[in-house]
């Protein structure tokens, strides 16, 4: 068996260190696949808003729901350390979330006052019907922030992000609607 060099073995610890700190810092490309995950889940979550509208419609309950939403927000943090992602961000991702979807809810009542609409046949139960969907999607959400992490400012990210929000949330949702739900996604320089 031949033996190594001494200068080779002598350097082998810090080829070691430089290849694992490396792969440590060095997070996988982002995938235009997972952007458009990501987009499509933000998408399901504010179709949600809609029969929302209508339980509140039926219920005159509020749009806003502030303590509920800081169960979420305290919820969404936590699970955000866990992930590797910064609570204060994700938290802002996941108010954007909530406000978007409320900027739905508002333009469907505002109509529905105009049109002087009666209460809905078939309101969805919210604790039964609604939040269970929306709980779903929590982890679903966080986990594909997640693999976007640390590549946000990625111009290919940036551009796929671009494109895909006109294609997936475009269609369905005002212009508001959607640059609320992708604030916390844009790059800022």
């Amino acid at each position: 068996m031949r033996r190594l060099p001494s200068r080779f073995l002598a350097v082998l610890p810090l080829i070691a260190a430089l290849l694992l700190t490396a792969c440590a810092t060095t997070p996988p490309p982002a995938a235009r696949s997972d952007v458009e995950q990501l987009l499509s889940l933000q998408k399901t979550r504010l179709d949600v808003a809609a029969p929302v509208a209508r339980s509140k419609w039926n219920s005159h309950a509020p749009i806003d729901d502030p303590a509920r939403e800081a169960v979420i927000l305290d919820d969404v943090a936590a699970r955000a350390q866990k992930l590797g992602l910064d609570a204060a961000w994700t938290r802002r991702f996941f108010q954007d979330q909530f406000e978007a979807g409320k900027i739905v809810q508002r333009d469907l009542h505002r109509q529905w006052r105009v049109e002087q609409r009666a209460p809905f046949a078939n309101p969805p139960d919210l604790a039964l019907q609604v939040r269970p969907v929306l709980d779903r999607l929590t982890p679903d959400l966080l986990a594909a922030l997640a693999r976007l992490n640390g590549h946000w400012c990625e111009p290919a990210v940036q551009r796929d992000l671009a494109e895909l929000d006109a294609e997936i949330l475009g269609a369905d949702y005002a212009p508001a609607v959607r640059e609320r739900a992708t604030e916390a996604l844009r790059c800022q320089r």
